[in-house]
């Protein structure tokens, strides 16, 4: 009996310890990568397809998410909030006309929130008048249960008409 006993406490704590150690193991940093690229892209495709819960499903399920533009008065907090400024960017170009580009940008992680920035390169249609503008983007995204979503977005482009650039476009 006692060294069943000793067996079932062996093989538990085993499980246990397994467990724990892959609960704080942190994911490859190409793992990582993979999951915010995808969630990246899975935001673009539902503003490409003018998919607003799509758009609101890549955020995390808070009530402070965030996103901010270049000027005043573009910056707006909450789900109704972001979500009412999504939609409005929708209202300026046609569904299914959306192309972009990212560079390889930047970013880094700790714990449960990741950091990202890039420069993307858009392209878009409304009503057949193709546009094309760049922008910077950063944002932070929070682990919520097995996937990463964007609590904060922040975009930016250019104020003047001078189209320089003090780096390369993404290819």
């Amino acid at each position: 009996m006692t060294r069943r006993l000793l067996m079932t406490f062996a093989l538990v704590s085993g499980i246990a310890t397994g467990a724990t150690q892959a609960e704080i193991s942190p994911p490859s940093e190409d793992a990582l990568k993979e999951q915010v690229q995808a969630q990246w892209q899975a935001q673009h495709q539902a503003l490409d397809a003018h998919d607003i819960e799509g758009v609101m499903a890549t955020f995390a399920d808070a009530d402070d998410i965030m996103l901010m533009g270049t000027g005043p008065g573009e910056h707006w907090v909450g789900k109704e909030e972001v979500k009412d400024a999504f939609s409005h960017f929708m209202e300026n170009f046609d569904p299914h006309t959306m192309e972009v580009k990212c560079g390889e940008g930047a970013g880094a992680s700790r714990d449960t929130v990741v950091w990202v920035t890039s420069v993307c390169d858009f392209v878009d249609k409304k009503a057949d008048e193709a546009r094309h503008y760049i922008l910077n983007m950063s944002a932070v995204l929070v682990e919520q249960g097995d996937a990463w979503r964007f609590h904060s977005m922040h975009f930016s482009n250019l104020t003047a008409d001078d189209d320089a650039a003090s780096q390369d476009r993404p290819q």
